[in-house]
């Protein structure tokens, strides 16, 4: 624990406060500087500007956080927030679709990772793009702060969108619990409301509305503007002075919530019934406004009750095969809130049972209290997150962002000292006054049989956003000119090479790249042990050997191994892919030697306890039955078993098989997979940050001495279905969102030559936001929330090309109608060169502010590695990229795509009424 301390001290030192440059622009005035977050002021209309310079980055974060969101709407204008968030993407007088110059285009054409969230307390937009580019991005949200159009036929077509991006939601009843949930827990507040809003809301909302609340709250004194990351101190404030200095304020004061809540007087209860197969248990109290002093202890009942592992409620329910997983969500919001306790059963728990639990654990803590170890480990495991959480500016800007929503962004510096201060008595005193009775709101979504899920923790809570975060996710993105080196050769836009060092450790490939980070170091490491090894009458046996590394060894139990990594604020997980099981993870630069020894004990010593198995068994049966009843997943896999014959790699094993497998699977039979397959044999370790690498080679060495074994990676059938066009429907019932795939075999891996000039045209059809399906079918038509394409598969044999999109049932015929007329124009017309130019420029960019973080560098040089390259290919992609061009795409297009041949798979609820099931499960 002293290490840790100490550790964390370094960090801390490197956060140290910095100053503020001498001269100011006019009209500038600073505030205050807290850590390395500087605050300024702008005198002409009190915009509030957050800045944290981190040198040497060639990458920044620009996010504008308004002080609006759900909790400023009332009855009959709900998801008004978030409908304007997506207007503000239309266009402004000067910068407009029409002149090609709009926000949007300009983001993607450089290259960055631009969305925008709405939540109850906030509205935020945010780009992370190449540094030269911020007085530009500041001068365009400058501008669409106060001269958006807002226009009828724009709303048109983004209220389809919006629908959609409703049906999708409504399609898990787990999320509707969550709105069940505050709607009952508050009776006048406005968290009563879900953020995306009511449904005859958001069908009945209009331009007059949304130029009301639009004229109400984006306003400089509402707003903040936040840039973090590597960029010109003096230009960007010079940037933010020019163009947001004349900026009035508001003509009218803005509108504050007043609404109290009234005092909750006794204990409150919800049910959901719809088509399901496992239950949910939700228990909601309500707690303190977000800047309230008991949020140290709080974040800390978080950790202790809910933590994966070493949590109590984990140890009380999932460890005991009485909930698939348990949670804690507890959102610190502008006014009081729910922190929520909450349970995904196994199919042999009952809802009472888990609800007695569950409280019967918060009432031991009350009593009881928490041990001083307890308390400590608490206190490593959020200092440490805090600082692994920083890693990269998109990352510090977000957690400004919410400290900023909830009315103070000191919060950002000072909660973490203020958990590390809190004494062990703050804890049950907090819980003792808050999680009582009659603060209470308990939910229960009961299954009705129906349909013959996969949750994830908190599935249902957390922000809507303005483009699908699964596709066009928050981490950040770049674009630079492609350089050319002193000798006139091309030179890459990104030079890991230069701090790479690698070593063969006995067997092990072990892989290290220095970034300027202080003491984070990120891992991603594998060994053969996944699915493709895995007998064709077992499916599941790879899989479930995985599954129990982090359950026990010889030497130390489940909870002594997780309670080791608390104390070391390290964090570790293990999983099985197609080809690989993989393990990763981050901890700190001194910890190396414990954290390498931790990881060893429980590749090479597992102890595979058969009643430990047993609840690990219940547990994920209780998965493969919640994905009978998800969408997504039953049309992916029948597309699958459509493409590839059975026992290929790449063939999803139908449900039933995998219930089967999973009930008829001993400890025997992990224990025999185990000493057959794992080893040190083609294992690889790759190590990112703040690297020292002798240490890590002799912490590597020290750990893993003596192992030996393992098997190279399998010789695995290429063989794909030679399959003809088809259409499947599955009949999932009680679905307000149809899922469809498209798809086809193209015979191409990640190393055959066509693949990068197929990737970008496919990236030009169907993998941006103003690609052509998204540009035709959500932009246009406005038929959908999200469409995508994309090519899978080809890590280690050839793989498959694939649309992905949701439609609503009255709505399928046309979006599938239009889907399909964008692909044959594709095939037909080809791409022209300035698209390919345009492409190469924003997946350059892409890729580099891909790689601002330690953990997306080890993962990609992994990925790399994986596919048969180099870990240097990590700086010779951008020059592949760079080479491509239109004719090249187009031959590749020619080659591998053949609409005449795609299969279509649709899951969900149909309006004709269609109820068979062409697949089974």
């Amino acid at each position: 624990m002293m290490q840790l301390r100490k550790s964390l001290s370094l960090i801390a030192l490197a956060i140290a406060t910095s100053t503020a440059p001498a001269a100011l622009p006019e009209g500038i005035e600073p505030v205050e500087t807290l850590g390395k977050v500087e605050a300024y002021r702008l005198a002409s209309n009190d915009l509030e500007v957050l800045l944290m310079p981190i040198d040497g980055l060639p990458v920044a974060t620009v996010m504008v956080t308004y002080e609006v969101g759900s909790r400023n709407e009332v009855t009959g204008t709900t998801g008004a927030t978030h409908i304007l968030e997506h207007m503000m993407f239309k266009g402004t007088e000067r910068f407009n679709s029409a002149e090609g110059n709009d926000y949007s285009s300009t983001m993607e054409r450089i290259g960055a990772i631009a969305n925008a969230t709405t939540w109850f307390d906030r509205t935020n937009y945010y780009a992370t793009l190449p540094s030269q580019y911020v007085p530009m991005t500041i001068e365009l949200e400058a501008d669409r702060m106060r001269n958006l159009l807002i226009k009828e036929a724009d709303l048109a077509s983004e209220m389809t969108v919006v629908r959609n991006e409703y049906e999708r939601g409504e399609n898990s009843p787990v999320r509707t619990l969550i709105n069940e949930l505050f709607g009952a827990a508050f009776l006048a507040h406005p968290y009563n409301h879900p953020t995306i809003g009511w449904e005859s809301d958001i069908e009945n909302t209009s331009i007059e509305k949304l130029r009301a609340f639009y004229d109400t709250y984006y306003w400089p004194e509402n707003s903040v503007l936040t840039i973090i990351g590597g960029f010109d101190k003096t230009a960007t404030l010079e940037a933010i002075a020019a163009h947001y200095g004349d900026i009035p304020n508001a003509p009218q004061a803005i509108p504050e919530v007043t609404t109290v809540e009234p005092e909750q007087t006794g204990p409150r209860r919800v049910m959901i019934r719809r088509a399901g197969q496992t239950g949910v248990v939700m228990i909601g109290f309500k707690v303190a406004e977000g800047r309230h002093e008991d949020w140290a202890a709080l974040t800390l009942l978080q950790q202790i009750l809910g933590a994966d592992k070493t949590g109590r409620l984990y140890r009380a329910l999932e460890d005991r095969g009485l909930a698939n997983a348990t949670f804690t969500f507890a959102p610190q919001l502008r006014d009081p809130s729910l922190f929520i306790f909450g349970a995904y059963l196994t199919p042999d728990a009952n809802h009472e049972n888990v609800e007695a639990i569950i409280l019967e654990e918060i009432e031991k803590l009350i009593a009881d209290g928490v041990s001083a170890d307890e308390l400590a480990r608490a206190k490593s495991v959020i200092q440490a997150s805090t600082f692994y959480g920083r890693d990269g500016p998109y990352q510090i800007a977000d957690q400004l962002n919410e400290a900023i929503a909830m009315g103070d962004w000191s919060a950002y510096v000072h909660l973490p000292n203020a958990i590390q201060d809190t004494p062990a008595s703050a804890l049950t005193e907090v819980a003792a006054k808050y999680f009582v009775d009659n603060r209470s709101t308990t939910g229960w979504f009961v299954p009705e049989s129906s349909n013959r899920v996969s949750p994830g923790a908190n599935a249902a809570a957390g922000p809507v956003y303005f483009r699908d975060p699964a596709v066009f996710g928050p981490e950040p993105k770049t674009a630079p000119e492609g350089r050319v080196g002193p000798s006139g050769t091309p030179e890459s836009i990104v030079d890991f090479s230069a701090n790479l060092q690698r070593a063969q450790v006995g067997p092990i490939d072990l892989v290290a790249i220095g970034m300027p980070i202080d003491n984070v170091v990120s891992f991603v490491g594998s060994l053969p042990g996944g699915d493709s090894l895995s007998p064709e009458d077992a499916p599941m046996l790879a899989s479930l050997t995985a599954s129990m590394l982090d359950k026990g060894t010889t030497s130390a139990d489940r909870f002594q191994i997780a309670e080791q990594l608390e104390a070391l604020g390290a964090n570790l997980g293990f999983s099985a892919g197609k080809q690989s099981v993989r393990f990763s993870g981050q901890f700190l630069r001194p910890d190396a030697d414990a954290v390498m020894a931790i990881i060893a004990d429980q590749l090479r010593n597992p102890s595979f306890d058969p009643a430990v198995f047993e609840t690990i068994k219940s547990r994920q049966k209780a998965g493969l039955l919640q994905a009978i009843d998800n969408p997504d997943y039953r049309a992916s896999a029948l597309l699958s078993r459509q493409l590839y014959p059975a026992g290929h790699v790449n063939h999803s094993t139908d449900l039933e098989t995998l219930i089967d497998d999973l009930e008829a699977t001993r400890v025997e039979d992990l224990a025999a997979f185990h000493a057959a397959h794992y080893g040190p044999e083609s294992m690889r370790l790759v190590f990112v940050g703040d690297i020292d690498f002798e240490a890590l080679k002799a912490a590597v060495a020290d750990a893993f001495d003596g192992w030996e074994g393992g098997s190279d990676y399998p010789e695995l059938t290429t063989r794909q279905t030679d399959h003809a066009a088809e259409a499947e429907r599955i009949f999932i019932d009680d679905k307000t969102s149809v899922s469809v795939r498209l798809g086809l075999n193209t015979g191409l891996q990640r190393t055959d030559p066509g693949y990068l000039p197929f990737m970008l045209g496919n990236y030009l059809l169907g993998g941006s936001f103003h690609s052509r399906l998204m540009s035709e079918v959500r932009k246009e038509r406005g038929l959908t929330y999200s469409i995508r394409s994309g090519h899978e598969g080809d890590i280690i044999t050839p793989g498959n090309w694939m649309v992905s999109a949701s439609f609503s049932p009255g709505q399928l015929k046309a979006g599938i109608e239009a889907t399909r007329g964008v692909l044959n124009d594709w095939f037909e017309s080809g791409v022209s060169p300035e698209e390919v130019s345009a492409a190469i420029e924003t997946l350059s960019g892409t890729y580099l502010v891909g790689l601002s973080t330690t953990g997306r560098v080890a993962g990609q040089v992994d990925s790399f590695m994986e596919r048969g390259f180099p870990p240097e290919y990590i700086d010779r992609y951008p020059l592949e990229l760079e080479a491509l061009t239109a004719d090249a795409v187009n031959q590749a297009i020619r080659t591998y795509f053949n609409p005449e041949k795609m299969i279509e798979v649709a899951a969900g609820t149909f309006v004709d009424g269609t109820d068979e099931d062409a697949s089974g499960i």
